[in-house]
């Protein structure tokens, strides 16, 4: 189990500092908050790219499949 800070967690998935925090907050990413509700964010690498991998699985079951040859309305 590797734990690491914001900015550490943020490098090692790739997602930006405040994509992160504004994640961890809503309940996006899994992360815990030492110091009370004004500490720092910490969070378990491997949670954490467990649950990116999730989102990204759902994400490509929603994306519809795009349609070639078909003439679509722009308006």
């Amino acid at each position: 189990m590797t734990r690491a800070g914001l900015k550490a967690a943020a490098a090692h998935c790739g997602l930006s500092v405040w994509e992160l925090r504004a994640g961890a907050l809503s309940g996006k990413y899994p992360a815990m908050r030492i110091g009370g509700a004004r500490g720092k964010f910490w969070f378990d690498l491997e949670l954490l790219d467990a649950a990116i991998e999730k989102i990204m699985l759902q994400n490509l079951a929603t994306e519809p499949e795009p349609q070639r040859g078909v003439i679509r309305h722009v308006g």
